[in-house]
């Protein structure tokens, strides 16, 4: 199943962007060429490492954002969306959301 949420009808704000933050487990955050790889069980990520990568300059969420179970996707690429959409550790129950 999947739920598409267009920023202009659905503003994330700051608030609303750590949120979904802190629900995730595992983050994937697309920084230039870089993809950067977060798993809070294994380390934490601070609120305010969160919201640089998160949370553009007019304090809305920054997009595309991907939401599947345990894990949210920040940024694009083909290679991650297959990772992360194929992934056998997201929870399938859970909608994917962008």
């Amino acid at each position: 199943m999947f739920e598409r949420r267009p920023i202009d009808t659905w503003p994330v704000d700051g608030a609303g962007a750590l949120e979904l933050a802190r629900g995730a487990r595992r983050l994937l955050v697309k920084v230039g060429q870089e993809t950067l790889r977060f798993d809070r069980s294994h380390e934490p990520l601070a609120d305010a490492q969160a919201s640089r990568w998160l949370v553009h300059d007019d304090g809305l969420l920054r997009v595309p954002v991907l939401t599947r179970g345990d894990l949210l996707v920040r940024g694009y690429t083909e290679e991650l969306y297959h990772e992360a959409l194929d992934s056998p550790q997201a929870d399938a129950k859970s909608p994917a959301r962008c």
